[in-house]
């Protein structure tokens, strides 16, 4: 019997808005995917935390639409058919953690959503922005981009250590999954942590979306 090579999937990118917008949008042939090109790089699925400034559905339930502003520019997410019920939760003024595929319409840049999460903590906005920096175009004073959250919440409220932490955690989680999620008791072992410690690092990346359960006692990396 001759065994199928499963595609490896394609992983998603932390980037700004704007500069999806700014991008070069390229349509492909064949299984390979379209891409927009942002500073040589070819992305077809992005990583987004922003904060939903609208939303519609039809009402028969087989289109809707939000809109997603990360402080840079704002982007419509479109689903159709069963993917609309991906936007059911979205409400108006919430933060969310989006990760979908690139797609051009009509010479409209918009998002295909895949996962969307809400996020309660604001400090991750921060957090986007630390990994990101500022959008690499159209903009050359730092004060142009006003994030999606609260002023008063100071970036020295994310301790580097705690993101050391985390990033130590899911880089087990990928270490140990190779297929169907790592078990959360070898996670635990395998970070050296304190289990009380590594528990709540756990729980609090579950809640955030960064990481997720695709069956009860097993943990996978959402990219």
């Amino acid at each position: 019997m001759v065994k199928l090579k499963s595609k490896k999937r394609i992983v998603s990118k932390k980037v700004w808005i704007k500069d999806l917008h700014s991008g070069e949008y390229t349509k492909t042939e064949g299984w390979n995917p379209n891409y927009i090109e942002i500073n040589s790089e070819k992305i077809s699925r992005v990583h987004l935390i922003a904060t939903t400034v609208s939303k519609f559905i039809s009402e028969d339930g087989n289109y809707g639409t939000i809109t997603l502003d990360d402080g840079s520019e704002t982007i419509r997410i479109k689903a159709f058919g069963p993917d609309v019920i991906k936007l059911k939760d979205s409400k108006i003024g919430k933060l969310v953690r989006f990760i979908g595929k690139v797609k051009e319409y009509n010479d409209e840049i918009y998002l295909s959503p895949e996962v969307i999460r809400n996020i309660e903590d604001p400090n991750w906005m921060i957090v986007h922005k630390l990994e990101l920096g500022q959008p690499s175009t159209g903009t050359t004073d730092a004060d142009d981009v006003k994030p999606s959250v609260p002023e008063d919440v100071a970036e020295e409220t994310i301790k580097e250590e705690d993101l050391s932490v985390q990033n130590k955690i899911v880089n087990v989680i990928k270490e140990v999954d190779i297929g169907e999620g790592a078990e959360l008791d070898i996670v635990i072992k395998k970070s050296g942590l304190d289990v009380s410690e590594a528990k709540s690092i756990i729980i609090g990346l579950l809640k955030s979306g960064d990481i997720y359960e695709p069956k009860k006692g097993r943990l996978k990396v959402l990219e």
